[in-house]
């Protein structure tokens, strides 16, 4: 394994590089095309750690990153996080009249976040998707009466013109990105612990009985969600982040209930937590 390299959504530019450089500013950094490709660098020794997006405070979870996590092929935890301001600018190439914009390119997150800031702009516009905000940037400078959606530190390394600043529908923009590696953090005494599980499906209440162990030992769940199985139409993956780490006592006694009672369980890290 390549120890203090770091994969990231690419290219240069990208909200995933700007998180990466917060996490390490001197690790050695890996460009990927995708999220599939970061994280699978982690998997087969390229990198030791991924930076991915995985939550937005807008959007909601960014289910590409979860659905590779829960997935039993694949053995990745989450070793730490951290939350990023988000700050959408409108930018393009030099000398552009805005109300001539005819399309805007950006990542779908990034579209979606933006959609009242673009129809104010009055203009009929194809809006098209791009891997990344950077990507984005790339696009638009080489067609006419094109515009993307970027952060500061894309249109900074593109050379980029700014025409509008704060062009999210809403200031009070975060994403939470998770570093993903092969193995758990250590506690520190203020960790969080993130698990995926599947319920019986033909018994009844069995959900209830799980989330039930977690009140009984008083521990506080942050989050809960459920992703599809894809295996049969009904059936859920069930998500749960804890305030615990997975190696304290009230924890691991929960976890050992929940393997006698739940289909499968996979605990995908336990990290410090972000005040």
């Amino acid at each position: 394994m390549s120890n203090n390299t770091i994969s990231y959504l690419g290219p240069q530019g990208t909200n995933s590089e700007f998180a990466a450089l917060q996490y390490n500013p001197n690790a050695q950094f890996i460009a990927s095309h995708t999220m599939y490709e970061a994280m699978m660098n982690v998997e087969n020794g390229i990198s030791e750690f991924a930076v991915c997006a995985i939550e937005n405070s807008l959007e909601g979870s960014v289910n590409e990153v979860i659905d590779i996590l829960i997935n039993p092929k694949h053995d990745l935890k989450i070793f730490s996080e951290l939350v990023v301001k988000i700050n959408h600018l409108l930018v393009g190439a030099s000398s552009i009249n805005l109300e001539q914009i005819d399309t805007i390119y950006s990542h779908p997150q990034a579209l979606a976040q933006c959609r009242e800031s673009i129809a104010s702009l009055g203009n009929q516009i194809d809006l098209i998707a791009s891997p990344s905000t950077a990507a984005a940037v790339e696009s638009a400078l080489s067609i006419k009466n094109a515009c993307a959606i970027a952060s500061s530190h894309a249109a900074e390394h593109y050379s980029a013109t700014v025409y509008k600043k704060d062009f999210a529908d809403n200031v009070d923009n975060f994403t939470r990105f998770v570093v993903i590696g092969q193995t758990l953090n250590s506690p520190t005494g203020n960790d969080k612990t993130s698990i995926a599980f599947t319920t019986q499906h033909d018994k009844p209440g069995s959900l209830v009985e799980i989330l039930n162990l977690f009140s009984s030992q008083k521990l506080n769940l942050t989050k809960i969600e459920s992703r599809p199985t894809k295996s049969k139409l009904g059936t859920y993956v069930f998500l749960v982040d804890v305030y615990s780490h997975s190696e304290n006592e009230p924890l691991k006694n929960v976890i050992k209930e929940i393997t006698k009672i739940a289909d499968w369980i996979k605990i995908l890290g336990s990290y410090p937590m972000i005040d």
